[in-house]
This record gives structure tokens, C-alpha cells and sequence, in this order.
């Protein structure tokens, strides 16, 4: 017969080799419990489950991932788009742009049919629509053009060598060390004796990028009672409403006479159909480390055990007044469990290998769960439970009917 290994009725270790799993015969139940352990951001959240199995971790990650429904666009509307840039690259990158809306405010599309041709229909309640208006490259040509005749035509700054010194325009980022990287740059390219051509960068005239801030939201219905703007106009830069999560997202870039004009509608999805619907950048867990000290650390190997193999994990505490009689002055303690990698570091120290042991709580979770921004991180583990509960409720609603049949 195989051996038992439930996670729940045993630990794992760790050894030279690596992980090895030890069955337990005497399983203790652990009361389910859910903690929030830190918040390092607005979008960064980590907290521990505690008393549940691997399968329920994992079923919690993955629908945190790939079933919380959030607003993305999903149908562009090109109507004019002479950059260089494909109509199809450029509306897949508005797909992927995050979109700050909560999903749920919204209802899924399809639930509706237009009356008279029995179509599904796009209202205010399941789309958003954005627009991006006749966006045309506005710098004037000919003035800059006429700069550079009349800077061709006034008389050379000389250098302490008697070379020509060439002017350089000024830095758009006006920090002084993108100017001296630059100035290097026309000094190596000046040492070459390459012949000179004016170069029209991003931050150079003629040229116009088209950022997500250019993505305005065309309120229909009462969108505009319910998500309000904070000041007069409507668009992504006039604060409030519905807007992108980052108004600085390079979309494309537009060269004098080029033009972008589209019509783009957001509609509500689930990660497992894209990507761009997926609320989350990273959600993530790790089995929670136990570590127990078999025999007593003192002094100079306490130190290289804190301070080399297991930084953050252990710290120096004074002796007892016993310990202190036979000489010792300090000695390690664990201090932060949460801060272990499991590493085997410690190992290469016969001494420490034989006084420390290594574990993992199998029914133990630290999450780790850092959203897009849509939705902050608490609110994206409670839909995950509630959409996991939902799922529950189905299968014993299947279970029950199945059951009733078969007594039928």
C-alpha cells in the first residue's frame, strides 16, 4: 500500500538533499483562522491562512488570478490611424491598459438584447466608452525649421582649442546629468568626424506621443452622476470619473501629419479569457517555516548564524547566569520565522546542521497577493472567497441532485 501523504497529516523537512516529507500518524486539527500579516502599499498585501489544505490555497491563488471580473477595453473602433504603429498592435495595447473603474459598479455584457433586432446590447450599465479624437502631431514644422537656418547662420562659438564648439538644445528634462551625457555623446560623436545630421529624438521636435491620458472617457447613460469628475471637463486628466490607472503609458508616437482617431468600449472579463482582465500582477503562497533549536548556539557561531547563514530569521539574546558561569555571553534565539528561505546554508557548519532543525506547517499559508490597481488587494482575496464559495454551493446543489436521482 502507498504511504499517506496528505498535507495535513505531516511536515515537511529539510535536509541536506533537500525537502523530504515526514507522515505524521496523529494529525492535530487546526481551527481555520485568516490574518493579515503587512501592507507595504496601497497595491501589496500579505497575509496567512492557517488550518486549510493545499488544494483550498491553491483553488483561492487561481481564482484571484483568473475568475475576479474586471473592466478592460474589448472592442476598438478605428476610424482613422495613419502612424506607424498597426491598427492591431495599437488596440492591443489599449487592451492592456488598467483601467481605474470597480468592476463591480458594472454588469456583464450579453445579459441584455435590443429589442428590435435581438442583438446584444451595449449600455451604460455593461460598457464604458473612450475616445481618442482627431490626435494629430501639432508641432509647426516650418518654425522649427526656420530655428535651425538662423542658428546655421549665426556666428560659431570657439573652445579654448580653437574648434568649434556645437551647440546642443536644451534638455527637455532639465537635469544635469541627462545635459553632460549628452554633451559626451556629441564630443564622441564630433571625435568620429561622422558627418552631422540633425536628430529628431523622443523629446526632439516633430514628433508627438500619444499617452493614456489622451484616452478620454465618454460618459453615457448616468455614468456621469454616477462616477463624478473633481473639476469641470470631461477626460482622464481632469481628475475623478473613470480614467486609466496610469495616465503616462506610452501608446504611440505620431510624426507631423500623422493621425489617431478611434472609438474603444471596456466591457467586463475574467483573466482566464485574457490577461488584460486579470486583477492581479502577482498572487503567490508559501508554506510556513518552523524552525526549532535542538541544542544551544553560543558566541562566535550565534553570530555567523544571525548575521551570515540565516540573516533576519535569528537573534543574539544574553545568556542565563548558568550559561554565563560556564563562560558563554550570548546565544541565538529565533526571532522572525516569516524572514526564513528555507535555505541550507547552516548546514555546511556540521555544528549547526546537528543543533538546528528546519520545517514547513503543511496546513500553513503566507500569501503574498500585489494588485494592478483596479481593485486594492483585500478587496480582490474577498471576491476570490466569495466567487470560491459560489462554486462550493454548486457542486453540492450537483451532489444533492445527483443523489435524489439515483433515489428516484
Amino acid at each position: 500500500m502507498a504511504p499517506n501523504t496528505d498535507t495535513a497529516t505531516g511536515s515537511w523537512f529539510v535536509t541536506p538533499s533537500g525537502l523530504q516529507w515526514h507522515h505524521s500518524t496523529t494529525p492535530t486539527p487546526t481551527p481555520f483562522s485568516i490574518r493579515p500579516l503587512s501592507r507595504p502599499s496601497r497595491d501589496e498585501l500579505s497575509f496567512e491562512l492557517i488550518g486549510v489544505d493545499v488544494s483550498f490555497a491553491n483553488a483561492l491563488r487561481r481564482i484571484m488570478i483568473a475568475e475576479v471580473p474586471t473592466m478592460a477595453l474589448e472592442h476598438v473602433y478605428m476610424w482613422n490611424n495613419t502612424s506607424l504603429i498597426h491598427d492591431e498592435v495599437l488596440c492591443h495595447r489599449l487592451g492592456l491598459v488598467p483601467l481605474n473603474v470597480d468592476p463591480r459598479l458594472f454588469d456583464e455584457f450579453g445579459l441584455e438584447v435590443e429589442e428590435d433586432t435581438g442583438e446584444l446590447a451595449s449600455t451604460d450599465r455593461n460598457t464604458i466608452k473612450w475616445k481618442i479624437e482627431g490626435l494629430v502631431s501639432g508641432h509647426d514644422v516650418e518654425k522649427e525649421q526656420e530655428k535651425r537656418r538662423e542658428k546655421e547662420k549665426s556666428p560659431k562659438k570657439m573652445s579654448d582649442e580653437g574648434e568649434e564648439e556645437e551647440e546642443l538644445d536644451p534638455s527637455v528634462m532639465d537635469v544635469a546629468v541627462a545635459d553632460d551625457a549628452a554633451k559626451e555623446a556629441s564630443n564622441l560623436h564630433s571625435s568620429n568626424q561622422v558627418k552631422k545630421t540633425p536628430i529628431d529624438s523622443a523629446s526632439r521636435p516633430f514628433t508627438r506621443h500619444v499617452y493614456t491620458r489622451d484616452l478620454l472617457w465618454a460618459p453615457q447613460g448616468d455614468q456621469l452622476s454616477n462616477f463624478p469628475l473633481h473639476s469641470q471637463g470631461v477626460g482622464s486628466g481632469v481628475g475623478g470619473g473613470i480614467r486609466p490607472i496610469s495616465e503616462d503609458i506610452l501608446l504611440a508616437k505620431l510624426r507631423p501629419g500623422q493621425v489617431i482617431e478611434l472609438e474603444a468600449h471596456a466591457r467586463k472579463g475574467v483573466g482566464k479569457d485574457h490577461a488584460k482582465f486579470s486583477p492581479v500582477a502577482t498572487a503567490s503562497y508559501r508554506l510556513m517555516p518552523q524552525i526549532e533549536i535542538l541544542k544551544p548556539i553560543y558566541d562566535d557561531l550565534a553570530e555567523e548564524l544571525v548575521n551570515w547563514f540565516e540573516p533576519g530569521v535569528f537573534t543574539l539574546v544574553p545568556v542565563s547566569k548558568e550559561e554565563k558561569k560556564k563562560g558563554y555571553k550570548t546565544k541565538a534565539e529565533v526571532s522572525n520565522p516569516y524572514a526564513c528561505t528555507m535555505s541550507r546554508n547552516y548546514m555546511r557548519n556540521p555544528i549547526l546542521k546537528e543543533s538546528i532543525k528546519m520545517s514547513r506547517i503543511p496546513n500553513h499559508f503566507i500569501f503574498n497577493v500585489e494588485s494592478v490597481g483596479m481593485m486594492e488587494p483585500a478587496v480582490i482575496v474577498a471576491e476570490a472567497l466569495r466567487i470560491l464559495k459560489e462554486k462550493c454551493e454548486r457542486v453540492v446543489e450537483l451532489a444533492d441532485g445527483a443523489l435524489a436521482s439515483m433515489g428516484d
